[in-house]
């Protein structure tokens, strides 16, 4: 329906895709070309469909289609490149079809059948610049879709294009690297809290009331300190600091979040840093009345800052549990920097380290940042234990890694280790070292469960402690571990929905497990007991076609995958390695 000389407008999310090379194949083949095209978009299209998306333009090789969500049109398109290097596997190479994929989000006019506008033509110039199966995104589209969506970027670069005024920054979607630690959609509450336990708070991230913006990395770790600290009463259930810091964007009043999150208690402040003094207003809030049960201002200078997260916590804990033993409050406290500087700097680095699966940059600055940590205190524990995680992570970024990385890793952990038993991080470091690489499973144990019982409310290690049960075999414990996760973080998370697939097709619920195994957006090593699930249902079809995926999204065979499996008891793996030996039958 045409209107008068006025066109609707709208923002929306496009997805551009077109065959490389596709006018060479054409003029070797013609009719083998169009049979080839046709059944690449039969799949296409279904994927399209299936990520809500509608096609309003395809004319030859190219199919041009639109998305409310960006997330939702890099998925499709990451789903779309998967699908197709799995079909083009066992082709001669004449017959191989490869695509590449362009997504901006924009303004565009819409009539009746059609789109167009400046954000159309942008997303096909995209298409153009992305790597033969690759996906190219701009700008807008990478800071909505970064850290929600398992997957890496690169750089593009600014990218001048063709009838374009301006250059458009892009950026390259590539596998993903590295640890994702927050990765996962968090505008949707996942998890409906019934009812609100006596001793449940949610710390909001600290307001930045310096003129500096520069100090938001400091409100977050101060939050996020504060959190942990309170975290280790076990009187208290506090919600996961990514729940919680979610809100920051968010002008949602105190009730509207304590519904969401489930908690009875809020605790929000601000921090005003001027020179070398800092001023930190804290308030305790009902969420059922919005009423402030506790405030206070401490006015300090910067070196003083753990005496006041002590005290704050103590206040709190004191107002909320009733009187709190003074010794159970000195158990709380790990080792603090001598050195504000080096504190200051940690927390810079966590600033990247957090990102350090977006972009390789990140990850090299966070070793950066933690090295000058290590400089100015060369006995601060968690300094050592952040650059241990970080060396590792940067070690999945290189083509060829330099082993030296992962000897320097280990030599960063166990310094750590030996400075400050007390530090979370390090204890999960170590677990992942004896449980993946040395196989010494009693201490892989030995250090998820001290990793946890420091920091009860973090949601990634929980999630890691789990993953550590399912090798034990113990399925139900897991499962409980993941429920408290999600309690804890009612967004919840890719990290969580996996292991607990995992949980219920050891458990023989496959058609539960192929349900959560839904909710992961981007499958890799999964993949494999998405094979072994359907083989179980007696889907051998299936079986074979997500086996096929998980080669190639992994590279690796069946062998190795099993091998990397660390399952504490041997017919597990024997088990594992025969039922997917019987798929490529």
């Amino acid at each position: 329906m045409h209107q008068g000389k006025t066109m609707d407008r709208k923002l929306t999310t496009i997805f551009a895709s077109d065959v490389v090379g596709f006018s060479k194949m054409m003029g070797t083949d013609e009719v083998k070309t169009l049979n080839i095209l046709q059944d690449r978009r039969q799949a296409i299209d279904s994927i399209i469909d299936e990520h809500g998306g509608i096609i309003f333009g395809s004319a030859g090789d190219s199919v041009i289609a639109e998305f409310s969500s960006p997330i939702k049109a890099a998925e499709a398109a990451v789903a779309t490149q998967l699908k197709m290097k799995t079909m083009n596997q066992d082709q001669d190479e004449e017959d191989q079809m490869n695509f590449r994929v362009g997504i901006n989000i924009g303004d565009v006019m819409v009539t009746s059948d059609n789109l167009f506008g400046d954000a159309v033509n942008i997303a096909a110039r995209l298409e153009a610049a992305a790597k033969p199966s690759g996906i190219c995104v701009s700008k807008t589209v990478f800071d909505m879709i970064n850290r929600k969506i398992m997957v890496s970027f690169e750089d593009a670069g600014e990218l001048e294009l063709k009838n374009i005024e301006f250059p458009i920054k892009a950026f390259h979607v590539i596998q993903n690297k590295g640890t994702p630690r927050y990765t996962q959609d968090s505008s949707d509450i996942q998890i409906q809290i019934k009812e609100a336990e006596p001793g449940s708070v949610a710390v909001m991230f600290f307001k930045n009331l310096s003129n500096d913006e520069e100090q938001e990395y400091f409100c977050e770790g101060f939050s996020e300190d504060l959190l942990s600290m309170l975290s280790r009463f076990n009187k208290l259930v506090v919600i996961s600091s990514h729940a919680s810091f979610a809100y920051r964007e968010k002008s949602k009043s105190f009730a509207e979040i304590g519904r969401e999150l489930g908690v009875r208690y809020i605790i929000h402040g601000s921090v005003r840093k001027l020179g070398p003094k800092m001023r930190i207003t804290a308030n305790l809030i009902s969420t059922e009345h919005e009423k402030s049960i506790w405030s206070n201002n401490y006015d300090l200078s910067i070196d003083e800052v753990f005496d006041v997260q002590d005290q704050i916590a103590e206040e709190i804990v004191a107002t909320i549990v009733g009187r709190v033993e003074a010794d159970s409050l000195n158990a709380l406290t790990t080792k603090r920097p001598e050195n504000m500087a080096a504190y200051d700097l940690v927390l810079q680095g966590l600033e990247y380290a957090k990102k350090g699966n977006v972009i390789k940059e990140n990850i090299e600055k966070a070793v950066q940042l933690f090295e000058q940590a290590i400089e100015a205190e060369p006995s601060y524990a968690r300094a050592h234990a952040w650059r241990a995680c970080s060396l590792g992570n940067l070690a999945d970024w290189e083509e060829n890694p330099n082993p030296d990385l992962f000897t320097e890793a280990i030599k960063s952990a166990n310094l750590s280790l030996e400075l400050d038993p007390n530090e979370p991080e390090v204890h999960r470091i170590m677990g992942a070292i004896k449980l993946w690489f040395e196989r010494d499973h009693d201490l892989g144990k030995y250090h998820f469960e001290k990793a946890r019982e420091l920091c009860p409310s973090d949601v990634y290690i929980i999630s890691r402690y789990a993953t550590m049960l399912i090798y034990f075999g113990e399925f139900e414990k897991a499962l409980g571990e993941l429920e408290r996760a999600m309690r804890l973080d009612p967004f919840s998370h890719d990290l969580l929905f996996g292991a607990e697939a995992l949980c219920h097709y050891w458990l023989g619920n496959y058609d539960k497990a192929i349900t959560c195994f839904k909710k992961v957006k981007v499958l890799k090593a999964h993949l494999f007991y998405i094979a072994l699930t359907y083989v179980k249902k007696g889907d051998q079809e299936t079986a074979q076609e997500k086996l096929k995926e998980a080669r190639i999204m992994t590279g690796m065979n069946i062998e190795s995958f099993v091998k990397s499996e660390p399952y504490e008891d041997q017919d597990r793996i024997n088990g594992l390695m025969a039922d997917l030996e019987s798929i490529k039958k």
